[in-house]
């Protein structure tokens, strides 16, 4: 019994196989090449930051004026100076960057756009400014440890880089067209 039910399943896998060959035809078979959307499609995956298209989608989920905001701006705000910390960007990573943020938007809704425009023009770029440039967290130091994130900023003040790191990636927002909205 169970040498015919072995059978069986090895014909049946044979089987989709075959049909599954056919199905995609000798023509995809033929041309190894990539063609050119798909050439564009892996370009410009390429040229995306997945670890700053990820803060960009948290800031999409903050509603304006809603319940705890303040405390999700924080976190963004720590999540991107900590991403700067960690990446070192430079001005020669200004058009990837702008391409993540072009590509994350993208791919959000009208609501979610708004939110991330909102969060890093009015809550993040502004503490980061400040904080950075200062090296000073007083003015935030309540809210950041409301927020749960307090207890590494020394670290990622004191990071070599930081402030270049972190304007490459605000430059690369503001030469959005719509940065403005």
């Amino acid at each position: 019994m169970k040498k015919l039910l072995f059978r069986l399943t090895a014909c049946a896998i044979a089987l989709l196989a075959a049909a599954a060959i056919t199905a995609c035809g000798d023509s995809n078979r033929k041309n190894d090449k990539p063609t050119e959307s798909a050439t564009e499609s892996q370009m410009s995956d390429a040229a995306v930051d997945e670890d700053l298209a990820n803060v960009i989608e948290h800031a999409g989920t903050v509603g304006e004026g809603t319940a705890g905001s303040s405390l999700k701006q924080a976190i963004i705000a720590h999540d991107l100076a900590a991403l700067a910390a960690e990446k070192g960007y430079t001005e020669e990573d200004i058009a990837k960057l702008k391409s993540t943020f072009e590509a994350t938007l993208e791919s959000m809704d009208e609501n979610a756009k708004s939110s991330v425009h909102s969060v890093f023009s009015n809550g993040v770029f502004p503490m980061l400014d400040k904080t950075i440039a200062d090296g000073n967290l007083d003015e935030y130091q309540g809210l950041l440890e409301d927020a749960g994130v307090s207890g590494d900023w020394d670290k990622i003040l004191q990071t070599p880089g930081l402030a270049d790191s972190y304007n490459s990636i605000k430059s690369a927002y503001l030469a959005l067209d719509d940065s403005k909205n």
